[in-house]
Parts: structure tokens; C-alpha cells; sequence
């Protein structure tokens, strides 16, 4: 009995060896030929196939398509996609992909990242955006550590950055660490931006949204706003908010006019089965209505805040707004 299982054992082993090695020499094995324009470069390496940090980006000359769309193609092969550290002057638009898998060593878009109608999306490593993290109708969205923040000079619209927008029908998402610097108003561009991170789209809401540290450095407007089912945060911090135009700006999807003029640094707005195990806003540099909005919701499907603190509250001229039919509960309040 004992010689049978030591088979057995073996045999599992040399089989779990094998497959390892299957998945370590993946990228090796792959026939990456007609994409290659300089193959000095491993495969995978996007500087293999004319991508360069600091460089212009263009049409890949064999392929004659975009070569940001070749490397795509090559991910959806099974390519692991490797973006090494400097600044890319394009915009990430993932769309209508599926089983991409991309590693980043710091690397930097002057555009937006965009995900939309794709899934199985994992991005490892940080990524950084002079614009926006965008997702719509995407599920399975796996990201490492995203960067939000503005560069008016290197950005590939000259403008300030937007924040990060979860939108309609983006289910399964997991961000372990999301900074947002910067987020601007004051004109026509900025009419749809809400706050510093926004889970949002009527009748169409984000769910199974699990983000680990959020940190909202600054905010013209709300902080962050949340709708959605089964949002979970392990750790929110907004160190300003409300600081810059109410210019141009909509209504929140769903709301009323005029309601979006009052910033907050948290608004929670019909937003279930959801928690934040610790909360930190910093009124004291801030120039918003309310602190926290504690908006519609259900007490049957609540809200879970395990700590709230809120800093400068009694120095401040910001409140807190609960109403009666809110949905959130805070376990441990701190002011």
C-alpha cells in the first residue's frame, strides 16, 4: 500500500513539474514571427514589436493595423503582454477583447486606460493614467495597482485628469490599490465627472466590485460615489474634495438636478450588500457641503462601515447628511 502511494505521489509530481514548465516556456513556444520588429527583445516584450516608452506608437508596418491593436491580438493568443517602465503616449483601449493578461513595470499612459465589453482582463504591476480608469459591461477584471493623476503637459489631451469610473455592467472586478491625484473641472470636458472614484450606471449597476486601498488625494468635486450591489473596500482614504466648479457639471445618473452641486467626500446612494471595513475623509482642506451623504437605501440590504473617521469635522463648516431611509450602517463612528 505504501509502494502504491509513493507511485502515485511521484507520478502527481512529475505531472505537476511538467505543467509548470508548460506555463513557464508559454511565451518561448509561441510563433510570434510576422509581429516582430525587433527581436532582440523577448516575446511578450512590447518593445519587440515597435512599442517604445517616449516614442510614437503609429502602425505596425507588416500587420499594417495600429500596433497597439497587434499586441492585443497577440494577449488574446495567450501572449503575455510586458510593458517595461517609462511613458506611453497612447491611451490602453481594451475593447471587445477576452484572456488578456498584461505585466507593467511602471508604465505610464498619457491617455486613458479604457475596458469595455471584454473579460478576463488582468493587468499585474502598477499602471498609470494621465486621464481616466474606465470600465463598462466587463466582467472577471483582475488590476494590480492603477495611478490616476494629472500631467497637463504630457497628456495626450493637455488636460486634468478625471478619476476612475466603474460603470454600467462592470461585474467581478478586483483592484487592489487605486490612488487618484487629481481630479479637474470648469468646463464642457469635465460635465460627466463626479468625484474622485464613481461606481455608478441606472438600472444597469456595477456588482461584485472588491477594490483594496483607495486613496482620493484631491477632488474638484464629490470624493468618491457609490451605487451598485456587493461593493466591497477594504480601506477609503480622501484627503480633499470640493475644491474646484460646479461649471457644466450633470446630474448623477438616476438623480435629481441640483443635488450633484452639493460634494461630498463619501455620497453612498442605493448601494447593497456592500461594506468598507475603514473610512478616513479629511474635511479640514475641503470645501465641500457634506462630509458623508448617507443617501437612499435599504435596510434590509445594507451598507456596512466598520470605521468612520472623519477628521477636522468640529473645525469645518461640512456636515454630515443621514437620512432616514439609508441604508448604511456605521459599526465604530470616530470625530
Amino acid at each position: 500500500m505504501i509502494r502504491l502511494y509513493s507511485l502515485v505521489l511521484i507520478g502527481f509530481l512529475l505531472y505537476s513539474c511538467e505543467n509548470k514548465k508548460k506555463d513557464v516556456l508559454t511565451n518561448k513556444e509561441f510563433n510570434d514571427k510576422e509581429y516582430v520588429l525587433d527581436s532582440t527583445y523577448q516575446i511578450g516584450d512590447v518593445r519587440r514589436y515597435g512599442i517604445l516608452p517616449e516614442k510614437g506608437i503609429g502602425t505596425h508596418p507588416n500587420l499594417e493595423i495600429d500596433k497597439m491593436d497587434a499586441i492585443l491580438n497577440l494577449a488574446e493568443k495567450g501572449v503575455v503582454i510586458y510593458f517595461p517602465k517609462g511613458i506611453y503616449k497612447r491611451t490602453l483601449k481594451i475593447e471587445n477583447r477576452k484572456n488578456i493578461k498584461i505585466k507593467t513595470s511602471e508604465a505610464t499612459f498619457t491617455g486613458s486606460i479604457l475596458i469595455k465589453n471584454s473579460e478576463n482582463i488582468k493587468v499585474e504591476g502598477t499602471i498609470t493614467s494621465f486621464n481616466q480608469l474606465y470600465t463598462r459591461s466587463s466582467s472577471n477584471l483582475e488590476l494590480q495597482k492603477v495611478i490616476i493623476r494629472t500631467d497637463t503637459l504630457l497628456a495626450e489631451n493637455k488636460m486634468r485628469s478625471i478619476g476612475c469610473s466603474i460603470h454600467a455592467r462592470t461585474k467581478n472586478m478586483k483592484v487592489e490599490s487605486l490612488e487618484v491625484w487629481d481630479v479637474g473641472s470648469g468646463s464642457k470636458y469635465y460635465s460627466y465627472v463626479k468625484a474622485g472614484l464613481t461606481i455608478h450606471g441606472h438600472n444597469d449597476e456595477p456588482s461584485n466590485i472588491s477594490l483594496g486601498k483607495v486613496l482620493i488625494k484631491s477632488s474638484d468635486r464629490h470624493g468618491v460615489y457609490l451605487t451598485g450591489e456587493e461593493i466591497s473596500i477594504e480601506k477609503l482614504i480622501v484627503e480633499k474634495f470640493g475644491i474646484g466648479s460646479k461649471k457644466e457639471m450633470k446630474p448623477m445618473e438616476g438623480g435629481i438636478e441640483g443635488e450633484q452641486y452639493s460634494f461630498a467626500g463619501l455620497w453612498i446612494k442605493n448601494c447593497f450588500n456592500s461594506y468598507i471595513r475603514e473610512v478616513v475623509i479629511n474635511s479640514g482642506n475641503s470645501n465641500g457641503v457634506y462630509s458623508v451623504n448617507f443617501d437612499i437605501g435599504e435596510s434590509f440590504r445594507p451598507f456596512d462601515i466598520g470605521k468612520l473617521t472623519l477628521i477636522n469635522q468640529p473645525n469645518s463648516s461640512i456636515t454630515k447628511k443621514i437620512i432616514g431611509r439609508t441604508g448604511v450602517v456605521v459599526e465604530n463612528l470616530i470625530e
